[in-house]
């Protein structure tokens, strides 16, 4: 007998198995083209992953299906609009109940994938950011952005950004990361809780002589914003 450190997995899959999970994957998407991300979230018996350890390349292993498979016309990224962008995200956020994760949104069977977002909106925290902005507006209340009021232009100083009330958007998106997409007072969100509006709000208030700066802001809903008043809770 020949000893040798190298062997077989016991739990290895028969290539006939891999196989006919391909089969039925192809079935699912009616003979269509599909993705190693698109199989995965279809297949029960093995990940994509095997598949091309098994095959070596994803074109290899679609040709053992033994039907010609179409090509697939996908809907193109600049046709999905934002408005379909977050409702998917409303759904997923709502079913999980905190800000998904790229591990997360990538395991939720989502319409559209992680990246669609990372560059239609440049960076995935901007992308939620703006869910939230879009969830604020959508609820009609009153919209926080549009505190300052537009008037002729004239020559003017400049002042400083951390003495001014508005709060850039940069800055905004900072708060909310920070503060995990909801209100640091009762924890509600408007992906978890229909109707709430997330507001950037001074800890020690703009007419106190509160810095707009990172350390004096946060993330409140408008019940809670609106309780606090002038109030340095």
């Amino acid at each position: 007998m020949n000893y040798s450190l190298s062997r077989e997995p016991i739990n290895k899959i028969p290539t006939n198995v891999i196989i006919q999970e391909l089969q039925q994957v192809a079935k699912h998407y009616n003979y269509q083209k599909f993705t190693r991300h698109e199989f995965d979230k279809i297949s029960v018996k093995c990940k994509g992953s095997v598949v091309l350890d098994r095959f070596g390349t994803w074109e290899n292993a679609l040709k053992t299906i033994g039907n010609e498979l179409k090509a697939r016309v996908k809907k193109s990224k600049i046709q999905i609009s934002n408005e379909e962008l977050f409702a998917e995200m409303e759904r997923i956020w709502s079913n999980l109940g905190h800000r998904p994760s790229k591990n997360e949104w990538d395991n939720s069977n989502t319409k559209y994938s992680y990246t669609t977002y990372k560059t239609r909106f440049h960076g995935w925290v901007n992308a939620c950011g703006k869910f939230i902005e879009y969830k604020n507006k959508d609820s009609k209340t009153q919209n926080i952005q549009n505190d300052i009021v537009e008037t002729p232009k004239l020559p003017k100083k400049e002042i400083p950004s951390q003495n001014i009330r508005g709060i850039p958007d940069k800055l905004r998106i900072k708060i909310l990361k920070r503060d995990n997409f909801k209100c640091v007072y009762c924890g509600k969100s408007p992906a978890t809780h229909h109707g709430i509006t997330l507001h950037i709000d001074h800890v020690i208030p703009f007419s106190k002589n509160g810095k707009t700066v990172f350390e004096n802001l946060q993330t409140l809903c408008q019940n809670c914003n609106w309780g606090k008043g002038t109030d340095n809770l």
